[in-house]
């Protein structure tokens, strides 16, 4: 089955937000380790969701949880849309 249009630009946007989410999740974990003392640092290889909770801890009026988790519901939300495009759901 080729991709059509729609499809591909569903995945451009797709693909784009979740390389944003994980800019923002290394951005996020760059703050953090700033003000952590050397032995508490977060690896940028090895995080978790803990990640938002230390932030905002540290940086409370930053919005950038906010973009990560906005980044997140729209790359889950971005799935239903690529099925509805390929024709596999809601029979398009």
């Amino acid at each position: 089955m080729p991709f059509t249009a729609r499809t591909l630009i569903v995945i451009a946007i797709g693909g784009s937000l979740a390389i944003m989410a994980n800019m923002l999740a290394y951005f996020i974990i760059g703050q953090i380790n700033e003000r952590l003392p050397e032995g508490e640092r977060i690896s940028y290889l090895r995080w978790g969701l803990g990640i938002r909770k230390k932030h905002r801890d540290l940086y409370p009026d930053s919005k950038l949880v906010y973009l990560f988790d906005l980044c997140g519901i729209l790359v889950v939300i971005c799935f239903p849309v690529l099925l509805w495009s390929m024709g596999i759901l809601w029979g398009s």
